[in-house]
């Protein structure tokens, strides 16, 4: 059992990106309903309502797929280039899961500014507000 541990393949990138794909195949496959539920993109622009919850979450489980498909050949490559886990080797793994985490926030939250207002509401494509119909 040490020498899987201690193996360059057993790597954070590796993992994370096994992590991401299926997160975010779940996410698509089995969308969170509710706010209620245990699992989902949980933020704070992402619960303004329901329509803002939906979004969230299908554009979180996009980029969650899109960042495992760069993450799981980066920790292969990682197995590959390095025959032993060292300082640097911590450093080359982890490093891009870190980066891939905020990306995912970033790009997220970034995606529901452009498609909602500070309110929840929807964005017309001249950048104002649609008025709700009566």
């Amino acid at each position: 059992m040490d020498s899987i541990l201690q193996s360059p393949f057993c790597n954070a990138s590796l993992l994370a990106g096994l992590l991401f794909l299926f997160m975010g195949y779940m996410i698509r496959r089995y969308p969170p309903r509710s706010m209620k539920t245990w699992y989902g993109y949980r933020t704070f622009s992402s619960t303004i309502n329901q329509d803002t919850w939906n979004e969230g979450n299908r554009y979180a489980a996009y980029i969650s797929r899109w960042l495992g498909w760069l993450l799981v050949p980066f920790g292969i490559l990682m197995g590959l280039v390095f025959r032993r886990q060292s300082e640097l080797f911590l450093y080359l793994t982890v490093t891009p899961v870190i980066v891939g985490a905020l990306l995912l926030a970033g790009f997220t939250e970034w995606h529901l500014l452009q498609v909602f207002d500070e309110d929840g509401l929807p964005r017309n494509k001249n950048g104002g507000n649609q008025k709700p119909a009566v």
